[in-house]
């Protein structure tokens, strides 16, 4: 039997993790019949794997991310990540920036980073559930660059998971041409399963508040004279830094 390309990437990633094929992987929340308890349990499992191989994980997601469109720079500090985000701002020679009112913003000092470079990103600031005040709509599809965080990252797919809710409008990552993704080390899932299993926890828990946007690289489609067109559905450009 041939080998596809998701087995081969997969293997590539339990390898990483000094995982066997052959070893069957642990329940998980996607399967039917388990109690909270085993959700719980579950979820635990996961941020431990998420901790224990981050680095492996980082490295994986880096590669899956390139593959999908993402144009990837690794940094080594909140500081570097802030620079690299003004640099594509400066290259791409837009004033027009946007950014989301996440935790993130509190350790990568993008602000800053942008004023040294005479841009003043807007905030765009959302109530709970991610419902947008007055104007955002219109200040999204404005701007020029979209700046957010990132809730998990899929080192299978190279996908990027953001949950809409205070601080985060959905908007941020959709509307503007350009899309900048900031990923800290130690928020990379190994592949959908895992996602679920911390879903279905949160749920559970009642910390999930609205919908989750799955972003694998640029805006794409081929409904257009059956030739593919970037930027139709959301950005045409699409950034991720990953710090650590």
């Amino acid at each position: 039997m041939a080998i596809t390309g998701r087995e081969a990437f997969l293997g590539r990633v339990r390898g990483a993790l000094s995982k066997s094929a052959g070893v069957p992987e642990p329940d998980n929340a996607t399967h039917l019949g388990l109690t909270d308890e085993d959700v719980s349990a579950a979820a635990s499992a996961v941020r431990r794997e998420m901790s224990d191989n981050a680095d492996a994980l980082v490295d994986a997601v880096a590669e899956s991310a390139a593959t999908a469109g993402w144009k990837v720079r690794r940094v080594a500090s909140p500081e570097d990540a802030a620079d690299v985000v003004a640099q594509i701002c400066v290259d791409a020679g837009v004033s027009n920036v946007l950014r989301s009112d996440q935790d993130v913003f509190n350790s990568v000092p993008v602000d800053a980073a942008l004023a040294a470079q005479g841009i003043t990103p807007s905030v765009a600031t959302v109530g709970q559930a991610a419902q947008d005040v007055p104007g955002l709509k219109q200040a999204a599809f404005d701007a020029e660059v979209g700046i957010t965080g990132v809730d998990y990252a899929i080192a299978e797919t190279g996908t990027v998971v953001l949950h809409p809710r205070e601080g985060l409008s959905r908007l941020v990552s959709l509307a503007p041409g350009r899309h900048i993704a900031i990923l800290n080390r130690g928020d990379v899932l190994p592949s959908l399963d895992e996602l679920f299993t911390l879903e279905r926890s949160d749920y559970n828990a009642g910390e999930i508040e609205g919908s989750m946007n799955l972003i694998s690289g640029p805006s794409r489609t081929g409904d257009i004279a059956a030739t593919i067109v970037d930027g139709i559905h959301g950005p045409f450009e699409v950034h991720l830094v990953i710090v650590g």
